[in-house]
């Protein structure tokens, strides 16, 4: 009789404790997953969100006709998805990532019959979602994109598309930690637009994220002092290594690569090797100011 009551006290004591715990740790996870969802609601009805979507919906496609229409025979066409999505990218590395996801949830009414672009809205706005801390609605995102094809540009497809494309599919990877992908995007990119440092970043955290600690700060270290690297790149290099220095334990790859670094990148395709970029980023600095509404 007393090893039966033993045996209560002890299944009160230790399992039931612990059963209540996973149980409270299950509702707070599940009480965060409503409270990304009802934010993510709550945005799609904000007015100045519906205001933004409908000035951009009257705005952009007459400007691409326009655009296209004028531009000289060499300049490469573009098309409102592309537009969009570049615009998007725009929006997030300047920290208004609730006007990418307009645009994300734009293309994706656009692009009904072309999976390509509708992969890589879904990507858009999971890049979104992860700058609004929505980590599990980003996550359910990028999956969507994921079912649609496989993560390679078709041969066919434009430079500036395929550009796009990797821009958009290496910053994903960085902020889902798949460093391989984004050293893979960051190559594509690299071959595109002659622009290489992103892939040696994204190289140096790869080696991070496997814990080849000092192999990684040594390619961060040689990557910051070259001379054709962005003095917004150096610069925050320079102060993550610094940081990092004064710390001790696991090095945080993701460190490396802030949103400063992506705006960097943007910056940087004025200076790309595609025929008439510069004619497509003056396009997006004149749609950036049409569409700001704050």
């Amino acid at each position: 009789m007393k090893s039966l009551t033993k045996s209560k006290d002890f299944l009160c004591k230790t399992i039931f404790p612990f059963g209540f715990l996973v149980l409270i740790i299950f509702l707070l996870a599940c009480n965060n997953d409503n409270t990304e969802q009802k934010e993510y609601d709550s945005l799609k009805t904000n007015l100045k969100f519906k205001s933004y979507k409908t000035l951009s919906e009257n705005t952009i496609p007459p400007l691409v006709l326009l655009y296209n229409s004028t531009s000289h025979k060499d300049d490469p066409e573009i098309s409102e998805g592309v537009l969009r999505l570049l615009l998007g990218y725009s929006w997030i590395v300047n920290n208004k990532p609730n006007y990418a996801i307009a645009e994300g949830s734009i293309i994706q009414d656009l692009s009904t019959d072309d999976k390509d672009l509708k992969f890589l809205a879904h990507s858009l706005l999971a890049i979104s979602m992860y700058e609004e801390g929505w980590k599990k609605l980003a996550a359910e995102e990028a999956e969507k994109g994921e079912s649609l094809l496989n993560k390679e540009p078709r041969t066919t497809d434009s430079q500036l598309k395929t550009m796009t494309f990797h821009i958009i599919m290496g910053t994903l990877s960085v902020y889902e930690e798949n460093f391989q992908g984004a050293r893979f995007h960051f190559a594509g990119l690299s071959i595109t637009t002659g622009i290489s440092w992103p892939y040696q970043i994204a190289d140096a955290m790869a080696d991070l994220k496997e814990g080849k600690n000092k192999q990684g700060l040594l390619k961060i270290k040689v990557l910051k002092s070259e001379k054709d690297i962005p003095e917004a790149v150096k610069k925050t290099l320079t102060e993550t290594l610094a940081k990092i220095e004064k710390t001790s334990g696991t090095i945080d790859s993701k460190l490396f690569w802030p949103r400063s670094i992506s705006l960097a990148l943007y910056s940087e395709i004025r200076n790309s090797e595609i025929n008439g970029i510069d004619k497509v980023t003056e396009l997006l600095d004149n749609l950036s100011e049409k569409l700001k509404i704050d």
